[in-house]
C-alpha cells in the first residue's frame, strides 16, 4: 500500500506540475500576443508620427525659404527661422544691402528702382525727388543712405516715404493701381486734359468691372472733348501717351466749325486683390501625402 500511495502522490505531482506548466506558457503566449498586437500597433503611429514630423518640417522649411528669398527678414541663425527670430522681424528697419543679391527685394530695390527709363518716367513732376539747391534729381542711393541716418522716427518715415516716391518702382503703382479708385482715375484724366489746355465740364466715371485679362479690373469712364482740333488732338494724344492704360473702346466724333467733338467710351485698369488659399495636408496611415486646402496635419483612419 505504501508504494502505492508513493505513485498515486508522485503522479498528482507530475499532474499538479504539468496544469502549472501549461497555465505559465498560456499566460506567456498570451503576453506575448499581446505584446506583438501593441507592437505593430506602436509601430504603426511611430511611422506615422514620423510622416507627420516629416510633413511639418518640410511645410517650416518652406516657409522659411520664401521669407528667406523675398528678403522679409534677416537671415536666420539657424537653418529655419525660430518663432522668436519672425516676432522680432522688423522688414522697415532691414537694412537692404545687407539682405544679399539672391533676395528678390535686394534686386528690386537696387536694380529695377534704379532703371535709368523708368525713373526719368517716375521723378517727372515731383519737387521732392530733386534738390532745391541743384535742381537735379536726387538718386535712389542719396535717399537711402539719408534713410539710414536718421535717428527720429519721424525724419525716417519721411525718407521711406519719399524713397517709395522717387523710385523707378513708382511706375508699375501708377501704371496699374491696386485698387478701383475711381476719383483717382478723374483726377489723372483732368491732369491729363489740364495739361493740353483743356477744361472738361465733367468727367463720369462708371461701374467697376472684370476685364478680359486675368486678375485685372476694369473702371467704365465716359468723358467727352469740344475745344479746337489741335486742343483736342492734344488731349486724346496725351491720354495716350500716359503712363496709366486707358482702353477707348468706341468713340464718336464730330466736327462744328472750328471745333471738334470727341464722345468716347473707356476703361482704365487696376490690379485685383490677390487671394491667398491655405493647403490642407492629408497624411494617412499608408499612401500618399495629398494636399487639398489649410496648412494643417490630418490623421485618417
Amino acid at each position: 500500500m505504501a508504494k502505492v500511495e508513493v505513485a498515486v502522490g508522485k503522479r498528482l505531482k507530475i499532474s499538479k506540475s504539468q496544469k502549472t506548466m501549461l497555465g505559465a506558457v498560456a499566460i506567456a503566449s498570451l503576453i506575448l500576443g499581446v505584446s506583438l498586437v501593441f507592437s505593430v500597433y506602436f509601430l504603426k503611429n511611430i511611422k506615422f508620427n514620423s510622416r507627420v514630423i516629416s510633413a511639418k518640417s518640410k511645410a517650416i522649411d518652406n516657409y522659411s525659404d520664401a521669407i528667406a528669398t523675398i528678403g522679409i527678414c534677416k537671415s536666420p541663425i539657424g537653418s529655419v527661422y525660430t518663432v522668436s527670430e519672425l516676432e522680432s522681424c522688423e522688414p522697415d528697419d532691414i537694412d537692404v544691402s545687407l539682405l544679399g543679391e539672391s533676395t528678390l527685394r535686394h534686386n528690386v530695390i537696387y536694380n529695377l528702382s534704379q532703371n535709368e527709363n523708368l525713373e526719368s518716367v517716375a521723378r517727372t513732376g515731383l519737387s521732392i525727388c530733386f534738390d532745391s539747391a541743384t535742381n537735379k534729381k536726387v538718386s535712389v542711393s542719396d535717399l537711402i543712405e539719408s534713410y539710414r541716418m536718421q535717428t527720429d522716427e519721424k525724419e525716417r518715415a519721411a525718407y521711406l516715404e519719399r524713397i517709395s516716391m522717387c523710385s523707378a518702382l513708382r511706375v508699375i503703382p501708377d501704371a496699374l493701381p491696386s485698387s478701383p479708385n475711381a476719383l483717382a482715375v478723374g483726377a489723372s484724366l483732368n491732369r491729363l486734359f489740364t495739361i493740353s489746355g483743356y477744361s472738361p465740364e465733367s468727367i463720369t466715371t462708371g461701374d467697376v468691372t472684370e476685364s478680359s485679362i486675368p486678375g485685372v479690373g476694369a473702371i467704365n469712364i465716359n468723358l467727352e472733348i469740344e475745344d479746337s482740333a489741335e486742343v483736342t488732338l492734344r488731349a486724346l494724344n496725351n491720354i495716350e501717351r500716359s503712363i496709366r492704360e486707358f482702353n477707348i473702346k468706341s468713340a464718336r466724333i464730330e466736327r462744328n466749325y472750328n471745333k471738334l467733338k470727341v464722345e468716347a467710351v473707356a476703361e482704365a485698369y487696376f490690379t485685383e486683390a490677390a487671394e491667398l488659399n491655405e493647403v490642407v495636408v492629408t497624411v494617412p496611415y499608408k499612401g500618399a501625402v495629398s494636399e487639398q486646402g489649410s496648412d494643417s496635419i490630418e490623421e485618417e483612419n
